[in-house]
Parts: C-alpha cells; sequence; structure tokens
C-alpha cells in the first residue's frame, strides 16, 4: 500500500495519463472543443437532497470531458453516489483516508489527494477523473482539530493544476464537508428543485456561503443558482420557480432543467446521458449549455 506521506505536492496523479483504450466514444459534431488557462474549481450543492446536483454534476462534467477538458469530480458526500455513478476502479484509498488527520502534526498531508485519484469508467468521457468517497467520509464531520475547514484545500494542495476543471460534489447539508468544499472553491453553484423545500434549502447554503466568505475564504464567489427537475406545466412548481426568481433575481440561470426521464435513467445505468443518443439529445445540450456557462462565469 502506497504512503499519503511519500505524495508529493504537485504530483500528478497517475490516472492522468492520457486517454484509456475503449473509452467512451460519444460526443456531439456541434461541441466545440474547450481550451483553459487556468484551473476552475467549482462546488456544486444544497442542503436539501433529492434535487437532482449530483446527477447535474457528474453530466457536466461529461460534457467538459466531452470537449477536450481534463476533468476531476471530487466527491464530498458519504453517500458516495457521485463515486457509484462514475464507476472508478478504487484505489488503496478514498477521499475519507486522504483527509484522516496525523495526530502528530494535526495536518493532513499536502498533496495527498493525489494519492485517491482514479479514472472514471469507460462509459465516461477520457479526461474524467474521481476523488472517490466512502462512507468512512462521515466521520470526518465529527473532526474537531484546528483548521479543519482547510483540510480539503491543503490536501489537493499542487494537485488542481493537472485538470481544466474540478467539480466538488457536496453533500446535502451544511457541515464539515460542504464548508471543506466551499473553501476549496472558485465558485459555488446551487442547484434545486421548484419546491418549499427547496427554497429552504437554498437559504440555509447561502447562510454557510456567507459565513465561508466572512470567515474562511472571502473571495468565494456565488456563480448562480440552476433551476432542476422543473415542471412548468403544473402550478406548484411554476409558483416555486418564479419565487426563487424574485428572490435570488440575476443569480438564477436563465434556463431551467426539466425533469427528464433519460436523465434517471442515465443515472440509474451509471452512463453520462450524451450516451443515450437522440433519446438524450435535448437534456445533453442543454447540460452543454449550462456547461459552458458555470465554466465561463469560475474564470
Amino acid at each position: 500500500m502506497p504512503c499519503l506521506a511519500r505524495v508529493r505536492a504537485g504530483a500528478r496523479p497517475s490516472a492522468c495519463a492520457g486517454a484509456r483504450p475503449g473509452a467512451w466514444a460519444g460526443g456531439r459534431a456541434s461541441m466545440a472543443a474547450m481550451t483553459m488557462t487556468k484551473t476552475k474549481v467549482v462546488a456544486l450543492g444544497n442542503q436539501k437532497g433529492g434535487v437532482g446536483k449530483t446527477t447535474t454534476t457528474v453530466n457536466l462534467a461529461a460534457a467538459l470531458a466531452g470537449r477536450g477538458l481534463r476533468v476531476l469530480v471530487g466527491d464530498l458526500d458519504p453517500q458516495c453516489n457521485a463515486t457509484t455513478t462514475l464507476d472508478p476502479v478504487l484505489g488503496s484509498y478514498t477521499l475519507a483516508e486522504v483527509l484522516d488527520v496525523d495526530p502528530r502534526t494535526r495536518e493532513v498531508v499536502p498533496g495527498s489527494a493525489a494519492a485517491a485519484i482514479v479514472p472514471s469508467s469507460e462509459a465516461w468521457p477520457a479526461g474524467l477523473d474521481v476523488l472517490p468517497a466512502s462512507p468512512a467520509l462521515a466521520v470526518r464531520e465529527q473532526d474537531t482539530w484546528d483548521g479543519r475547514e482547510h483540510r480539503l484545500a491543503r490536501a489537493c494542495e499542487g494537485v488542481l493544476g493537472g485538470y481544466d476543471a474540478v467539480l466538488w460534489d457536496l453533500p446535502p447539508n451544511i457541515g464539515q464537508m460542504t464548508v471543506n468544499g466551499l473553501v476549496a472553491a472558485d465558485e459555488a453553484w446551487l442547484v434545486t428543485d421548484p419546491t418549499r423545500y427547496g427554497l429552504d434549502g437554498l437559504a440555509l447554503v447561502m447562510g454557510a456561503i456567507d459565513r465561508v466568505q466572512r470567515y474562511h475564504h472571502p473571495g468565494l464567489l456565488v456563480g448562480g443558482i440552476v433551476i432542476n427537475m422543473h415542471e412548468p406545466a403544473r402550478e406548484e412548481p411554476k409558483l416555486r420557480a418564479a419565487e426563487i426568481r424574485s428572490l435570488y433575481g440575476d443569480l438564477v440561470y436563465g434556463e431551467d432543467q426539466p425533469r427528464s426521464e433519460v436523465l434517471r435513467k442515465a443515472a440509474g445505468a451509471a452512463a453520462p446521458v450524451a450516451a443515450y443518443g437522440y433519446e438524450g439529445r435535448e437534456a445533453a445540450a442543454r447540460l452543454d449549455r449550462l456547461a459552458e456557462t458555470v465554466i465561463g462565469k469560475a474564470a
């Protein structure tokens, strides 16, 4: 088993060695190649679960990787849904071990995240890697060591520069892993369904962002709010979507993401929606446009 302490800050993860034979052959001719000048780090979250946040995150990652970018998805949720959807072959470590503190130094090992990063399965585009979670990550919520809010950022020192985009999939709460993801991000994007509970979740996570900005990361920006799983023909979702726009104004992304059966099918099959061809073309196109906006705003 490799030793985390031997992983140098600045070392590239072994999973970054190029395309895999037999990798995902999807994509659409309309997808223009993208180039980046610096790594963009975006945290996606909501205090409420069940809003399609993880499905959105992994499909945004697929859209970006399909444009030729190197993308890392970091799964910060002990439910491990992003990990199981991207279906990597796990190595010796997950994020739970990476964030474990050495009791002698009271620190994580700088750059140790490199030891846990693995490629996504061949169902996904080449160039898409995973920093996987495990159920043991829940233990990190009870951490009391000083500097616990910066542990993820510390573990990623020198590691993220090998990627064009990094997406943190936050857990549906405002605990330590959410705070760590926000501290280690350039921007936060919030995903919500148009429900009363979704509105409540937005308010709570906006409060958490405000605290992170005041005490830990003044440069953190709120990139936008995505209304997901919308059913505009129904009265209650239409009312709540209008309420979200009234409360948050220009922060709300202009194109709502409708409830989609093909996205549910893709999630169940641990595959990107783009792999569903004609059936998935509209959902994939919407996610491509969202990916362009997220990365553009994170620049």
